[in-house]
């Protein structure tokens, strides 16, 4: 057996590489993004990191020189950053004095497999993010554009409807969707969510079921998402969409069985659509949140322009930059009683199904990406 001290040793000469510091989700998944080509063209070294043209990006530094770089950040300020005052005046480029909707229901709705018609779920999956994402199948430097849309609409294309049409014939994916609608105030760069039942003649305003903080961007706009909802003296009650979207539990017990049979392309292939299918399911979803709140006539009519967010609103996810803090999702689940569809966050932070996302709504015309 082995001894304490000699486990020690040896898991400390486990690895000796290099190890990455990502301040968020989107530095992770930009990371991994250029990390997996990389390896591929033999170009990434565990105790160097990227070689030749994959030099390594200012923004994913190694954590030894994020460390220096936010002790000198501090080290340079010139108050201490617990009596730092916080910014909480609005953003005067978000307008406050704007008509507030009223919701079809307030609470939430769930919809099932057959309250979601497939043909929208496909017409919104983002075939990019989806072939050159998670199938890697991107064109060459040396080919052509002629040459590489001939091998998408000869190969790679069947491949798509072969799948689209096996995940519909044979039940593979179970997509559910819980949505709904919340009562709320913003107060500074805070949103108080409150029972529904206030929303229609209840007990009245008590405490709020929920209250999150969001960060203020320091320069350029100053965006927060709490300025995006009405102001609590304003006297007037806001809406706050939420929605959480799955493909079903199917989904990874498929993709499973795929891999314990050797089957590893197809297991990539199932893998990566049932990925995509559920962003599809959230940008198919956050379109309806638009239609019932009065705002889907400025929806687009094609898919490229409905992936580049023009229409009104934005969704925002805990974990990115607008909204960093991820355990708010813990209480976002509880609101949305996601436990009725089978969806559950564990200890670490990881969404149960494995293809499952969770997003809140603003519907503010200026209401964008942002990083605060």
């Amino acid at each position: 057996a082995l001894t304490p001290k000699f486990v020690y040793e040896d898991c400390q000469n486990a690895y000796n590489g290099k190890v990455i510091y990502g301040k968020d989700a989107f530095s992770d998944l930009n990371f991994m993004e250029k990390l997996m080509p990389a390896k591929a063209a033999g170009e990434w070294e565990n105790n160097k990191g990227f070689l030749n043209e994959f030099a390594e990006e200012e923004r994913v530094r190694p954590v030894e020189e994020q460390r220096k770089a936010e002790s000198a950040s501090l080290a340079s300020s010139p108050l201490p950053l617990a009596l730092t005052p916080e910014d909480t005046v609005r953003s005067e480029a978000i307008v406050a004095n704007i008509p507030r909707p009223r919701p079809p229901f307030w609470d939430t709705k769930i919809l099932n497999a057959e309250d979601i018609p497939w043909d929208e779920i496909f017409w919104h999956l983002d075939l990019q993010a989806l072939i050159a994402g998670q199938w890697q199948f991107r064109k060459p430097r040396e080919q052509s554009k002629e040459a590489y849309n001939q091998f998408l609409q000869e190969t790679v294309y069947p491949i798509l409807e072969r799948w689209k049409t096996r995940i519909v014939a044979e039940n593979l994916l179970q997509p559910q969707v819980i949505y709904g609608y919340f009562p709320c105030y913003s107060e500074g760069n805070s949103v108080h969510l409150y029972d529904p039942d206030i929303a229609d003649g209840g007990d009245g305003i008590t405490c709020p079921l929920v209250t999150w903080k969001f960060p203020r961007q320091k320069s350029l706009r100053r965006y927060c998402i709490a300025d995006f909802f009405a102001a609590k003296e304003s006297g007037q009650m806001d809406v706050f969409p939420m929605q959480a979207v799955t493909a079903g539990h199917s989904a990874t017990e498929f993709a499973q069985a795929l891999f314990k049979a050797d089957s590893y392309t197809e297991y990539l292939y199932f893998h990566g659509l049932s990925v995509q299918i559920a962003e599809a399911l959230s940008e198919w979803t956050h379109a309806r949140i638009r239609r019932e709140l009065g705002f889907g006539g400025k929806d687009p009519d094609n898919i490229r322009d409905m992936l580049a967010q023009r229409y009104q609103g934005s969704r925002y996810s805990f974990g990115y930059p607008a909204c960093p803090e991820i355990a708010y999702q813990y209480a976002q689940l509880e609101l949305l009683r996601t436990d009725r569809i089978g969806m559950v966050m564990d200890e670490s932070e990881q969404l149960y199904p494995e293809q499952s996302t969770t997003a809140i709504v603003a519907y503010h015309p200026a209401a964008k990406y942002f990083s605060a």
